[in-house]
């Protein structure tokens, strides 16, 4: 375990800033975004116009309606980030005054975007450990766990959001795990939505901390998913995620 590295908000940031990777604050227990970074924060009554973010960003970054949203790594949002962390004495705050997501929407300075594979179902931790994920960092919270990596698109189109189950789980309850490619964010430090004081549940990091965050192509990490669910019995579970207008199901349903 590596709790003790995550008593401050200061040794997190140095970790993701080597890897390119931007840290997103959020209030505490929470996931919501500090309202520095929310679309009022940074724009005010004059957010860009639909439009201009599909133009920038592409219809598979929203859901029904375009809008602008802490999802959406916009230059002013960035900007506004920077200046949040450059807050005298923020890098000393605790998780029980702020939290940290990664969110998959946002680029690396090396042109990637974050993968997230999050574990729900405690017995499939072991995906983590296949040797294609095996460097990937681990966050833990309340239960399961979460993997990241960089995410080679390789030049393919990637369904935002798949959740595996099995077939007790395909139209209720909660799946095995899920794959994040955009259109979230997933916490790594702070205090768990779920914390009281009597379960001080805290967010902390048990594999890979300080280490460089991998990068893996797409076809490879998609036929070491497939792989695994093919070998658990697990299915993918129809019209999870965003509409179906956002999601070409063809290469996941065909598998």
């Amino acid at each position: 375990m590596m709790d003790r590295h995550l008593s401050a908000a200061g040794p997190v940031l140095d970790w993701l800033s080597a890897s390119g990777i931007t840290a997103i604050p959020c209030r505490p227990r929470s996931k919501s975004p500090v309202s520095a970074i929310s679309r009022y924060g940074v724009y005010q009554d004059r957010p860009p116009s639909a439009s201009a973010l599909l133009a920038r960003f592409g219809r598979e970054r929203f859901g029904r309606e375009v809008r602008d949203s802490f999802h959406l790594p916009t230059p002013e949002r960035l900007a506004a980030i920077e200046q949040f962390w450059q807050a005298p004495g923020v890098r000393r705050w605790g998780p029980e005054v702020l939290s940290i997501s990664i969110d998959m929407n946002y680029p690396t300075t090396d042109h990637y975007t974050i993968c997230c594979l999050d574990i729900d179902d405690e017995e499939h931790l072991s995906l983590l450990d296949d040797p294609v994920f095996l460097l990937c960092p681990v966050v833990t919270g309340e239960k399961g766990g979460k993997g990241f990596f960089k995410l080679d698109r390789q030049g393919a189109w990637t369904r935002p959001i798949t959740q595996f189950a099995g077939s007790e789980s395909l139209t209720r309850g909660s799946p095995a795990f899920e794959v994040f490619t955009c259109s979230k964010h997933a916490l790594i430090f702070g205090e768990h939505p779920s914390f009281t004081p009597d379960r001080p549940i805290r967010y902390r990091v048990t594999r890979g901390f300080s280490d460089p965050f991998p990068v893996i192509p797409w076809q490879t990490a998609l036929a070491a998913v497939t792989r695994y669910a093919r070998d658990e019995g697990l299915a993918v579970r129809r019209g999870a995620g965003p509409g179906l207008d956002q999601a070409d199901l063809s290469t996941w349903l065909s598998r």
